[in-house]
């Protein structure tokens, strides 16, 4: 496999927010804005729902935070955040966006690398990281981790979403072997890499969520939604009822983790 290109990926993402709407350009390309904003709910929900209580002033971390939906979210809780991300164009967004909320002095944008964070260790008592280990090679991915957990301190708890690969609808459609010329990588980030990373490094991984009614609706209703809905407005209300069956549905029943096509874990 090639060498992975930090500034291509840079580019790549910078890029690809100027074509499209900001949740687009950070979930699902071509999806609708009823189905992103459906996912983007469903994490920022089980995030908040896991996130440990009293967190004002306390310092948190968002890796790969594109146009900040998460460090947002962290920063709307009372925690100050450093948001991570390797393009200029996605955390000029985020600084926008920040402004307007005035959150501006909770938010510090940082444009760095995953695998080389600028920071001193044990840092941070919160780290996310949410959408960005799919876009890594496995050795970029394996430092990103590490990283996370050196400037995490050690109480400190990290929430990562990944990839179910078992999921019947994601296997069509994964994985590349290589990075494409424009800068674009992806693949599946399973629940048994990133434990394995864990394990290594004496941490504990704990899962706390899933999704398989927005998997469904992504894969199977998404492309006969006029068909089912009639109009946008009613698959937008199927879309936001399915978000709150994922969020209350139990994490025991097989049937619907092999449906889902993420799992929200907790490490620390």
């Amino acid at each position: 496999m090639a060498k992975y290109n930090s500034e291509k990926a840079s580019k790549f993402w910078s890029k690809r927010l100027k074509s499209t709407d900001p949740l687009a350009a950070v979930l699902t390309y071509n999806a609708p804005k009823a189905l992103n904003f459906a996912y983007d709910l469903w994490e920022k929900e089980a995030l908040k729902s896991a996130l440990p209580k009293n967190l004002k002033g306390k310092m948190a971390l968002d890796i790969g935070s594109g146009i900040g939906r998460i460090a947002l979210t962290l920063a709307r809780l009372g925690l100050d955040v450093s948001a991570v991300d390797i393009s200029a164009e996605m955390l000029g967004h985020l600084e926008k966006t920040s402004r307007k909320e005035k959150l501006g002095n909770r938010i510090s944008p940082v444009q760095a690398s995953s695998a080389e964070l600028p920071f001193k260790e044990q840092s941070f008592e919160i780290a996310t990281c949410f959408g960005l280990l799919e876009h890594l090679p496995e050795e970029v991915r394996r430092k990103t981790i590490l990283e996370a957990f050196r400037v995490m301190k050690p109480n400190g708890k990290m929430f990562v979403a990944v990839n179910n690969v078992d999921c019947v609808f994601l296997k069509k459609n994964y994985p590349m072997k290589s990075q494409s010329e424009d800068g674009y990588f992806v693949t599946l980030v399973g629940l048994e890499w990133l434990e394995k990373v864990c394990k290594a490094n004496r941490m504990k991984m704990k899962t706390i969520a899933n999704n398989p009614m927005y998997a469904l609706n992504h894969y199977f209703v998404f492309p006969e939604r006029k068909t089912y809905f009639g109009n946008e407005q009613n698959f937008a209300r199927f879309c936001r009822n399915s978000m709150k069956y994922d969020l209350s549905a139990s994490l025991e029943s097989p049937g619907l983790n092999n449906l889902a096509s993420h799992f929200m874990v907790r490490i620390a």
